[in-house]
């Protein structure tokens, strides 16, 4: 599950208390709220395990993986019959690091790396709860499209903490399972989605995630 968390900031370094207050209500107007998202992948990761003594080991592994977030929001009028639901869906590709602490059948790990999105979605409903309908926009992009919707770099920084437990050993193969808490740093939005086009263009608006999740997974260990 991926929270979506929505930022904006006022690139004016020196607003006047007029362009601060408007930009203050701007905000209070066009902020969307967290909503969850759906997060799944698969993950790969090679390196070298380094024992300290019978129960414990370091492990150094490099992760190569394929990512599907989303970054998930919506806004709520004051009439409690309509909502907004909005979602960033990407297809991301996956380059990090990732050194772990074993202990037993234990493995405590960080995980920091990028995402490269090589697709996205970008979704919008409106929900009208009295009359019972849905209306739904979707749009696509692939990745020489990403820039014409988020500034360079278009690249998703991230920071796991994992907790793994290996369920079965044998002398070649382990089976684990797992969770995690993670953080998708905040891609920057070319255009900020502020109604006041003079407040956005001295504004600037992120959009990141906070995830936590399970996992499963294989070890292939070494012949020795």
């Amino acid at each position: 599950m991926g929270v979506g968390i929505n930022k904006y900031i006022l690139t004016n370094k020196s607003p006047t208390i007029q362009q601060q207050n408007n930009f203050d209500a701007e905000v209070k107007q066009s902020d969307r709220r967290s909503g969850a998202g759906f997060d799944s992948g698969v993950l790969f990761h090679i390196g070298y395990k380094f024992d300290i003594n019978k129960d414990f080991s370091f492990s150094l592994l490099g992760e190569i993986s394929y990512y599907h977030d989303e970054f998930a929001f919506y806004r709520k009028s004051s009439d409690k019959n309509y909502k907004n639901d909005f979602k960033y869906m990407f297809e991301s590709m996956g380059f990090g690091i990732y050194p772990k602490l074993n202990w037993k059948k234990f493995s405590f790990g960080i995980n920091v790396g990028i995402k490269v999105p090589l697709y996205a979605r970008i979704m919008s409903s409106y929900t009208d709860y009295s009359k019972e309908t849905i209306n739904r926009n979707i749009e696509h992009y692939n990745v020489s499209q990403l820039k014409n919707v988020f500034n360079d770099p278009i690249i998703i920084p991230y920071l796991k903490f994992s907790v793994d437990y290996s369920i079965y050993t044998d002398k070649k193969f382990a089976l684990v399972l797992g969770g995690y808490i993670g953080y998708d740093f905040g891609m920057s939005l070319k255009n900020p989605l502020i109604n006041n086009q003079t407040i956005a263009k001295m504004s600037k608006q992120t959009i990141s995630s906070f995830d936590i999740g399970f996992q499963v997974g294989m070890k292939i260990l070494p012949n020795n």
